[in-house]
């Protein structure tokens, strides 16, 4: 899913959905936030954090006054629409980094392939990698065949009490250095799934 289509023509845009979304979250608490925070909080530039409350404010998600930026009731049912969850997770063997952050995608198991595809997509957004995990046949399986029930039953554990995990569902586990590098990455695999 692609939540930003901005024109392919102009100045090259220096941020990606997964920014987006991550300004939607923040602001999700319903606090007024200024430009210049949100951009710190979210890894962008300033000049990136205008051009992306110009698109929420032009499609309703954000109200944008002198005292900041602050998000509507659009705003919030769109960030609920949306079928992902994001989670913290302690380090684990199917990963490479330091930090680990889980984002489950409902029901888009039929989205995932080998997995690679996931995997291409965090690194592009600067994670280390990414795993990822789908639920089928009622249990939790890293693509093709690696029964993570069966292989690591206390991973399984640990993913099954981080989410309420239904049949279809799609688990990606971006790894990196630091915890906003790993969700960057996840989020951009996950998205991608959309």
């Amino acid at each position: 899913m692609k939540l930003v289509n901005l024109p392919k023509y102009g100045p090259l845009h220096r941020f990606a959905d997964y920014h987006v979304y991550r300004v939607l979250r923040i602001l999700s608490d319903r606090k007024r936030r200024g430009r210049k925070q949100l951009a710190v909080l979210v890894g962008v530039g300033e000049g990136s954090m205008r051009t992306i409350l110009d698109w929420m404010r032009e499609k309703g998600l954000v109200s944008v006054k002198q005292t900041g930026a602050r998000i509507t009731n659009t705003g919030l049912e769109f960030l609920s629409r949306l079928p992902i969850q994001v989670s913290d997770m302690r380090s684990s063997g199917i990963s490479l980094g330091i930090c680990n952050v889980a984002v489950l995608v409902r029901g888009r198991t039929e989205m995932v392939g080998s997995g690679i595809e996931q995997r291409d997509a965090a690194i592009k957004a600067g994670a280390e990698g990414a795993t990822t995990i789908v639920v089928s046949g009622g249990r939790l399986v890293v693509p093709t065949n690696y029964d993570l029930d069966k292989e690591d039953p206390d991973l399984a554990s640990s993913i099954r009490d981080i989410f309420d995990l239904r049949e279809g569902d799609v688990i990606i586990v971006g790894s990196a250095a630091s915890r906003d590098t790993a969700e960057e990455g996840a989020l951009a695999a996950a998205l991608d799934l959309l």
